[in-house]
C-alpha cells in the first residue's frame, strides 16, 4: 500500500487509474452476464440482471474512488489542520514575546527618564 501514493502521484494517474478499474469491472460484470444466458437461464430477468449489473459497478467505483481519493484528500487535510494549528501557536508566542518586548522597551524608556531626572538632582547636592 505504501507504492501506491507514488504511483498516483498526479490527478491524471489518478483518473486513468479510476477509468482502467471501471473498464475491468464493466468487462467483469458483462462476461458474468453473458455466462448468466449460459448457466443460468431465466434465473432473473433482463432488469433484474441490469440493476445487478449497475449496483456491482457502483459498489466497486465508490470504493475505488473512496480509496485513491477521499482518503488521501481527508489524510491531507488532517496534516494541513495540523500545520495551522502549529503556525496559530507559534503566532501566539511570537506575538506575545514581541508585546512583552515593547513592555520592557517602554519601562527602560520609563526608568532612563527617571535616571536622567534623578542625576541633576545628585549634582546639585
Amino acid at each position: 500500500m505504501k507504492k501506491l501514493p507514488a504511483l498516483l502521484s498526479t490527478p491524471a494517474r489518478v483518473v486513468i487509474a479510476l477509468s482502467l478499474i471501471v473498464l475491468v469491472t464493466e468487462l467483469l460484470i458483462m462476461v458474468l452476464i453473458g455466462v448468466k444466458d449460459t448457466y443460468l437461464k431465466d434465473s432473473l430477468p433482463e432488469v433484474a440482471w441490469m440493476l445487478v449489473d449497475s449496483i456491482v459497478l457502483t459498489a466497486i467505483v465508490s470504493t475505488a474512488l473512496y480509496i485513491l481519493i477521499f482518503r488521501p484528500m481527508r489524510e491531507q487535510q488532517a496534516e494541513l489542520e495540523r500545520q495551522l494549528d502549529e503556525l496559530r501557536r507559534f503566532q501566539k508566542v511570537t506575538v506575545g514575546r514581541e508585546l512583552r518586548m515593547k513592555e520592557l522597551a517602554e519601562e527602560n524608556t520609563a526608568l532612563r527618564n527617571q535616571l536622567a531626572a534623578a542625576k541633576p538632582d545628585n549634582k546639585q547636592s
